[in-house]
């Protein structure tokens, strides 16, 4: 199956249960509520791929904004997660492309063309060395994508 940008797939946001909590939102599948909740509040790009969905999600702060990058299966499981961001930066999602058989590329924070590269198995990894600055995962050893880009400083 090819890759492609995918429509079906939108979230509808959670009511905050406190002042401080980070934005859930219940992602829908052609509108309709699956059960499944997400981190974050606006679903900028999703992108089919083998039958999984990549999953591009901010959380709607205007001045210290994150990206969350989620990968899920056929199951709407998640099977992989990161997070590109850092305190007080802001960005915007734009320029997504897709440059098959596996990569998307897009702009967020530090001035600089990221790509995510989906891999059909798991594939090793160092906890804090093996991602670029600005992109954070939970501990583990495994990753199904790789997110490579250089983020320049930002500019006060």
């Amino acid at each position: 199956m090819r890759m492609r940008i995918t429509h079906h797939l939108s979230l509808a946001r959670l009511p905050q249960q406190a002042q401080a909590e980070e934005p859930r939102s219940e992602l829908l599948v052609d509108g309709q509520p699956s059960g499944r909740v997400l981190p974050g509040a606006v679903l900028e790009a999703a992108v089919q791929w083998r039958g999984q969905h990549l999953l591009f999600i901010t959380d709607d702060v205007p001045y210290e904004e994150a990206l969350r990058i989620v990968l899920i299966d056929a199951s709407l499981h998640t099977v992989d997660a990161a997070q590109l961001g850092a305190a007080y930066s802001t960005g915007s999602f734009t320029d997504l492309a897709l440059l098959p058989p596996d990569t998307v590329s897009f702009r967020f924070i530090g001035d600089t063309t990221w790509t995510v590269q989906l891999l059909s198995k798991d594939q090793f990894r160092l906890p804090w060395v093996s991602e670029p600055r600005g992109v954070s995962r939970r501990i583990g050893f495994t990753r199904r994508f790789i997110v490579d880009g250089e983020p320049q400083p930002e500019r006060g």
